[in-house]
């Protein structure tokens, strides 16, 4: 009599499910600012980098990404605005020495939170997106120009900016 009682009561839970209840999908994440890496010199060609550290200002948060043409940066949500200190780490190729190049990006925005469904729950969505590169043109910074795709962040399924260095 317990087996046929157990069965029932899990057979009735999981009945109880509703489609919405499980939560999967790009589509339900708060997308971060996807940016690609392209050669200065070739722009179609992309350019992996060694090393970039990124250290946002305001929040404590550092991301490190290594031997990748693609970094991804996530932005506040409770703000209009973002920045990152972008370090780029090049070896020099003799004595292992590596050198750093430095450039701060101030992202500005309008963020909207969505309502995906009961397990998602919400997500923010970015309008009116833009990039502005904050440091002077000089021997010490990296980023040589830049390109920005798209004034509205909803995904992750392409990139948002492209950096030429």
């Amino acid at each position: 009599m317990r087996k046929i009682w157990f069965v029932g009561l899990l057979a009735l839970g999981l009945s109880a499910c509703e489609k919405d209840d499980i939560c999967s999908g790009s589509e339900s994440e708060t997308p971060n600012v996807i940016i690609g890496l392209f050669d200065r010199l070739d722009p179609e060609i992309r350019k992996s980098a060694v090393k970039i550290a990124a250290i946002a200002e305001g929040f404590n948060d550092t991301l490190i990404f290594r031997s990748t043409s693609t970094i991804e940066l996530p932005l506040q949500i409770n703000t209009t605005e973002t920045t990152w200190n972008l370090v780029l780490y090049q070896p020099t190729g003799s004595n292992n020495d590596t050198i750093h190049k430095t450039d701060q990006l101030r992202f500005t925005y309008t963020p909207e939170a969505l309502y995906v469904s009961k397990a998602c729950g919400y997500k923010t969505i970015f309008h009116e997106f833009n990039a502005v590169k904050t440091t002077s043109v000089s021997d010490a910074t990296w980023i040589r120009s830049m390109n920005r795709l798209t004034n509205e962040l909803t995904n992750t399924d392409n990139a948002h900016l492209q950096f030429y260095y």
